[in-house]
């Protein structure tokens, strides 16, 4: 018998959920876009609800999507000692348009567990994250990629920084430290327990040294640098992220004085 788990994190933060999207504008299996013609036609469909310059902005918020996927297994495998399947066969890919912006729905279409087990537990995860990527991520990255003809680093770029945002969030809200310490574990088997070949690259991609910036309008605070820019400029009048690692210093300072005043002209 399948437990009964709580999966609305997966949802509101990853827009991953067994419901789906209520008003889909696209929806697909998400096996179906190996294929180049039903890829690329999710990537200009993307690009046109954005408003975007190229395929590479939609390249950007799919890979966005798909980050979701093995985020979401390993954050469960820490709380639940469960493997959920997110595999790509048990995937539907929706779009769905909010006012100003659209963003991918990815849903399950059956809600399956396995337990890890409580011998090699560890080496059970490990291989759990390998076949998800080998089988699902990877294989879709590389498709969107060849579709936009881009390099798939594109998308890889983004992890490293996305992940520490991720683990700064549970471990902020892991109620004690006995599981602050076991997630930390876990994350460590995905940062270095995966060869660089599960993601047909030469280095995994949540290895990441992190960099910070000084908050624009919250003083003393510090701000993530993303590790690779999310290409979110490239839309008609668009613009780099304060925390865009493309930003040159001067660009910076430049965007925190612009901030600041328009901060200071609302208070």
């Amino acid at each position: 018998m399948q437990p009964t788990l709580d999966i609305s994190l997966a949802d509101k933060f990853f827009h991953i959920t067994p419901h789906g999207s209520e008003h889909p504008v696209l929806s697909m299996p998400a096996v179906s876009l190996l294929e180049p013609e039903t890829m690329r036609s999710l990537l200009v469909a993307g690009r046109d609800m954005l408003k975007g310059l190229g395929l590479d902005i939609s390249l950007s918020f799919f890979g966005l999507g798909v980050f979701g996927l093995p985020a979401v297994v390993h954050t469960y495998m820490w709380q639940y000692d469960q493997v959920l399947d997110l595999s790509i066969e048990n995937i539907t890919v929706q779009v769905e348009t909010h006012n100003d912006h659209a963003h991918l729905v990815l849903c399950i279409d059956e809600v399956r567990w396995k337990p890890l087990p409580a011998e090699g537990r560890r080496e059970a995860i490990a291989a759990e994250l390998e076949q998800l990527f080998r089988h699902t991520v990877t294989p879709l990255i590389e498709a969107a990629a060849a579709c936009a003809g881009l390099k798939p680093d594109l998308v890889w770029n983004q992890f490293g920084a996305r992940m520490i945002s991720v683990s700064d969030y549970v471990l902020q809200h892991a109620p004690n430290e006995a599981l602050k310490d076991k997630y930390r574990a876990d994350l460590e088997l995905l940062r270095t327990g995966l060869p660089a070949e599960v993601f047909h690259r030469r280095k995994n991609p949540y290895e990441h040294k992190p960099r910070f910036v000084e908050s624009p309008t919250d003083a003393g605070k510090q701000l993530l640098i993303r590790s690779s820019c999310c290409m979110w400029y490239r839309r008609e009048q668009g613009v780099k992220c304060y925390t865009c690692p493309i930003l040159n210093d001067a660009q910076r300072e430049e965007m925190k004085c612009q901030m600041r005043e328009k901060q200071g002209h609302s208070a």
